[in-house]
């Protein structure tokens, strides 16, 4: 297989094919990278790395005959391009990439359903919390009606530090940058604008809907004070940033939204802290199902990558039917407030 892009997540798959634990079924013989020859002269020498083929080139990539690409650039441009290009060429590809899977995964989808191949996107959402591979495969006969869940690992180490602590938001993010749970800008994460694209993804695999993230109402987590916790936990609960849906099949409506919402004590999503995601997905026959999982940093997101090339090992001839999704009669968001704290 081939990695491009090493960025935190791409050295993290890098460190994990290479170490003592790696899968024996997979194998790492290229990696590209803008800068690669500065990155790999960084890398410390191992029997494994000398082996490995460096270049800067994603044509080489293309050309070799590695027959999996793992995206781990990062952005939209030029990847969608790369991950075109990869498919069109005989590859299957794993990616980490949310943004590209929201806006165009369909399609992606379709491409790889065409060419025989494989697209895989678990770390897209949730990293090491398996909720594509659950609601894709193991729930796959399920009719699900309601999604409420944690997506944003960033933004909830920032609110359940700033919960435990007192800090405030400023803090609390320079802490998650420092522990890896954030990076220098996370404007993306706190301005719920990952959780809705994420929530979008899910939207089409639970619901079979075609949503586009623009249209999630996402409310920004960015204002939230000392002030705002120490008021909730005196209502008895927290504050977390949830990522809801709910679909009415009849009526083609779809409720999805993203905000900063008063949760109680007990419930999962308060007990959810640190660089935790958690889903709770309700079905119309077998009830409630509950994951959880670490949702951000890059260690969270090589445990996701390597499950989906392990997947693709295990059969790589599988292709798997791209989605049908349909168009909601209308997208309606944030509703009030009662609906938010029956979370």
């Amino acid at each position: 297989m081939g990695l491009l892009g090493l960025s935190p997540a791409g050295l993290a798959v890098a460190a994990r094919l290479a170490g003592r634990d790696a899968p024996p079924s997979l194998e790492l013989t290229h990696i590209c990278d803008r800068r690669a020859r500065e990155k790999r002269a960084r890398q410390p020498e191992s029997p494994a790395s000398s082996q490995l083929t460096w270049t800067d080139r994603f044509d080489d990539l293309l050309t070799s005959d590695v027959d999996v690409i793992v995206e781990a650039v990062g952005g939209t441009e030029p990847v969608l391009d790369y991950l075109r290009a990869a498919l069109l060429t005989g590859k299957s590809v794993v990616t980490v990439n949310t943004q590209v899977v929201a806006h165009h995964g369909p399609a992606l989808l379709a491409l790889a359903e065409r060419q025989g191949r494989q697209l895989r996107f678990g770390a897209a959402v949730g990293g090491a919390m398996p909720i594509v591979r659950a609601v894709a495969d193991g729930l796959a006969g399920e009719r699900f009606t309601r999604i409420d869940a944690i997506l944003n690992g960033t933004t909830n180490a920032v609110l359940s530090r700033m919960e435990a602590s007192g800090c405030d938001i400023d803090t609390a993010i320079a802490e998650a940058c420092a522990n890896g749970y954030a990076e220098a800008d996370p404007a993306t994460d706190l301005d719920g604008m990952d959780a809705a694209a994420k929530l979008a993804i899910l939207c089409g695999l639970v619901f079979g809907v075609r949503v586009r993230p623009d249209v999630v109402d996402a409310r920004p987590t960015s204002g939230t004070k000392p002030g705002d916790l120490r008021d909730a936990s005196q209502r008895g609960g927290t504050i977390r940033q949830i990522a809801h849906a709910t679909f009415d099949e009849p009526r083609g409506v779809l409720v999805a939204w993203v905000a900063p919402t008063f949760v109680p004590s007990g419930s999962l999503f308060a007990r959810t802290t640190g660089p935790q995601n958690a889903a709770v997905l309700t079905g119309a026959y077998g009830g409630t199902v509950t994951l959880t999982g670490v949702g951000a940093g890059s260690e969270a997101m090589a445990v996701a990558v390597v499950s989906d090339l392990v997947t693709i090992a295990r059969d790589r001839a599988a292709v798997v039917p791209a989605p049908i999704l349909r168009d909601p009669a209308a997208v309606q968001g944030w509703r009030n407030l009662k609906l938010a704290e029956a979370v």
